[in-house]
């Protein structure tokens, strides 16, 4: 059981993530680095970290095979609301390390769905859960016309809901509620895609013209030359190392910090309108699809809530898997899709087999979103043709090739109809073999054995000649690590109360054809630090970070068994990972800590060698430093060498000014609470969760003995 299977809720609407982008280059941490003119912004300096959904309604709930509803009506469950539910912070969204922006993780987030609110047509049934952090994965450029960032990006969250909290009456309101309590009373399957994230970025244009321009309006020229420094800042260092667009300055709320601290707090109120209205940059193209607010910093979402047997992963459903095909000369492509088929008895004593597949994350769009198709926002089918799913009859000749695809069954292959399915229905598409897409001689029995048994793909009828899009494993063969990212720290033991100690735990799966892959050979190894700058390079997380280099050294700061391991019997393979002191390889640039990537795959090279591994299935490591303190320790000996960085590296944290003595200490509770939260509580500073267990406990110590200068 799982969100692939039943029962299954639907639900999509928007999202909001708000990182900070100043720590998004190493080169911003240095300690030489401390003038704001020489930082490079990126899009969001000003960010709270905040991560939080925004209008997601349940759009569609489904019993079983061919049971299922829209209405609420049938089902009251309908159209009600799942947020995310707190009281004291909101959750975060957490980047691992300014080297590996590739795995966002949310922490804090608790989800709930229905619930009495002040709606009138609100229903009193509701079930509450813990989404387990985590991070997303299969990232890619999902949009053909839009450019390669997070507009145009696309990617998946999938996690597991516990500590479950339910209330349904003894006569349940939502019969969809009351089955899956019913199936899954202590853990839920959670899946959800974002994507067309800041579709429309928010620029402030400070330069020669755009301040002349004010002093027209009216702007006095003693308030125009405190602005001059607005001209020197910049987003990021262009290919060559330059700053560019010196004088871009991004989001509303970072120009009004800059104007507070520049103009002081009377002059930044009486001339902040005209400032704003008159350096804002015109908006980009293509713009935000018109009927959901993707406007900055939010996003599109939909997503999938189902049963989870107890001892299953976590992070991960062990399913079949659909790899993309290399198109020559396409601008089109698609991604990966996992799916799973399931064998049913019909009422009539007769099976049959059925295939359910999430494309959620898998469709090329034209542009980014693909909830309004007659507006341009939709899945690019001009481009991807007349979509079909087949299989590879292995019987009429080994591989993947249009010459032994056998066509099984049809795609919504009208735009409307495709974008109800990418909303209403979470991406996810149920299909049985149809008969009349069947060459003649095949019965409808034999098809259905041949999906059970060979690789299935998605093929696109288009001009000139078909194309395969996707295409599972000749052998059926899928693999997949559960958690796959990871904070280490030296000299400290894991344990259920300390999780991130020095050695790390990640399961591999291995599946055929959907089953278990038994007796298999896994074979785990250590990126070397050449092919670690190349991989994150170009992720669309990390891809145009300046300054990533000294990545993955020293090698031998981490220890795990390189020799092929046998899966068992539930395909599983367990690796322990032994994190010792890195040192500190990144001093120049004041990192704490290492990134490690740890690649994982079949040892058969001949597995290997078929089998299509995304890019981003690797385990991602920060290794902390582990450092020896004084025993007593003071705001001169050590805590100054580890607080200030927070200061600039977060603007919205400027209240606080970490960097000066005198505030922290008149800030001593506060700042001392947070930093003791456990990791997992959304109030947990530092947000960004890159601080060592050994620092952390030594800046608990200075406040415990009243903070000694």
């Amino acid at each position: 059981m799982s969100y692939l299977t039943y029962p299954r809720l639907h639900f999509s609407g928007g999202f909001l993530a708000d990182p900070s982008t100043v720590n998004n280059t190493p080169d911003n941490y240095t300690d030489a680095n401390n003038d704001v003119a020489k930082l490079q912004l990126y899009w969001n300096p000003n960010g709270t970290g905040i991560f939080d959904f925004q209008s997601c309604l349940v759009t569609k709930v489904v019993y079983g095979p061919g049971d299922e509803t829209t209405d609420p009506a049938v089902d009251p469950v309908i159209g009600q609301p799942v947020n995310a539910v707190y009281t004291m912070a909101a959750p975060k969204l957490v980047d691992l390390d300014p080297d590996q922006q590739n795995t966002s993780e949310i922490w804090g987030l608790s989800l709930q769905v229905a619930g009495i609110t002040t709606n009138p047509a609100s229903i009193s049934d509701f079930v509450r859960g813990d989404y387990v952090a985590g991070s997303y994965n299969a990232v890619w450029a999902q949009a053909i016309n839009g450019p390669r960032s997070s507009g145009s990006g696309c990617g998946v969250y999938q996690s597991s809901l516990t500590n479950l909290s339910w209330t349904t009456a003894a006569k349940p309101q939502s019969k969809f509620l009351s089955l899956l309590q019913q199936q899954s009373p202590q853990q839920l399957s959670v899946n959800f895609v974002v994507n067309a994230h800041n579709n429309a970025p928010v620029i402030y244009l400070f330069n020669k013209d755009t301040l002349q321009a004010l002093e027209k309006k009216g702007v006095p020229a003693t308030i125009t030359a405190k602005l001059l420094p607005m001209t020197r800042y910049y987003m990021n260092l262009d290919s060559k190392g330059v700053p560019a667009n010196l004088g871009s300055v991004p989001t509303e709320s970072y120009v009004n910090n800059r104007l507070t601290i520049l103009l002081g707090q009377a002059d930044a109120d009486t001339y902040r309108a005209t400032i704003l209205a008159t350096t804002l940059a015109p908006p980009p193209s293509p713009v935000p699809p018109p009927n959901i607010n993707t406007l900055f910093p939010t996003g599109l979402l939909t997503g999938t809530i189902g049963p989870l047997p107890t001892a299953t992963p976590v992070f991960y459903t062990p399913s079949r898997m659909m790899a993309p095909v290399t198109v020559p000369n396409s601008n089109a492509q698609c991604n990966y899709a996992p799916f799973c088929t399931q064998e049913i008895n019909k009422s009539d004593g007769s099976n049959e087999v059925l295939i359910t597949v999430n494309l959620g994350n898998s469709l090329a769009t034209d542009k980014p979103g693909y909830n309004d198709p007659a507006q341009g926002f939709g899945i690019a089918l001009s481009a991807l043709g007349e979509l079909f799913l087949v299989y590879f009859d292995q019987n009429q000749g080994t591989g993947i090739s249009l010459n032994n695809a056998v066509t099984i069954a049809a795609l919504p292959n009208d735009p409307a109809q495709m974008a109800e399915l990418m909303t209403t229905s979470g991406g996810i598409l149920t299909v049985k073999v149809d008969p009349t897409l069947l060459p003649p001689g095949l019965t409808v029995q034999q098809a259905e054995q041949k999906v059970l048994t060979m690789p299935l793909g998605l093929m696109g009828k288009k001009s000139p000649a078909p194309v395969i899009w996707l295409a599972e494993n000749i052998n059926g063969y899928n693999l997949r690590a559960d958690q796959f990212v990871f904070r280490m720290n030296p000299g400290i033991p894991t344990s259920p109360d300390q999780p991130n100690g020095a050695t790390a735990l990640v399961r591999l799966y291995a599946t055929r054809f959907g089953q278990p892959a038994a007796n298999i050979s896994l074979q785990a190894t250590l990126m070397s630090p050449e092919d670690s700058v190349t991989y994150t390079s170009n992720t669309m997380g990390t891809g145009g970070t300046s300054g990533l280099k000294n990545i993955a050294i020293p090698q031998n700061a981490l220890s795990f068994n390189t020799a092929p391991v046998l899966t068992n019997a539930q395909g599983m393979v367990e690796l322990k990972i032994v994190g010792t002191d890195p040192g500190f390889p990144r001093a120049s640039q004041n990192v704490d800590g290492q990134i490690y990537f740890v690649r994982y795959n079949f040892a058969d090279q001949t597995i290997a060698k078929s089998y299509t591994q995304h890019p981003d299935d690797l385990i991602s490591i920060l290794l902390f430093s582990q450092q020896t303190f004084p025993e007593n320790p003071t705001w001169d000996n050590c805590i100054q060498t580890i607080l200030p960085q927070y200061a600039k590296l977060y603007p919205i944290m400027g209240r606080f000014k970490l960097d000066d003595y005198a505030t922290v200490v008149q800030y001593a509770e506060p700042i001392s609470v947070v930093l003791a939260k456990p990791i997992d509580d959304a109030l947990h500073m530092p947000v960004i969760r890159d601080l060592s267990i050994q620092r952390t406990q030594v800046i608990l110590k200075w406040f415990a003995n009243k903070t000694p200068k």
